[in-house]
């Protein structure tokens, strides 16, 4: 059973997540673009993180596979960067 802490932060972590997503493709002016840069930015340094959390503990242990994890995770979140800006340049 998950204690209300953890439901608390999962929830909050999602709405941040979704949230500077959700700002950070917007072309909207009403949205200043520092704004903008530090959502993506928050992003990047969240999925950098787990990333760098994950080999880590791979490194640690001794296991390559939470080292190929990490490193497939990482190649996977700069993949989905550069579409995502692609995308956002098109409009």
């Amino acid at each position: 059973m998950e204690s209300f802490f953890e439901i608390v932060f999962e929830i909050i972590f999602e709405v941040v997540i979704e949230g500077c997503l959700e700002l950070s493709t917007t072309k909207s002016i009403k949205v200043p673009l520092l704004l903008r840069i530090l959502a993506v930015l928050f992003i990047v340094a969240i999925g950098g993180g787990l990333c760098a959390f994950i080999f880590i503990i791979g490194v640690k242990n001794e296991q390559s596979l939470l080292i190929g994890i990490s490193v497939f995770l990482l190649i996977m979140i700069i993949v989905a960067f550069i579409t995502k800006y692609r995308e956002y340049r098109r409009r």
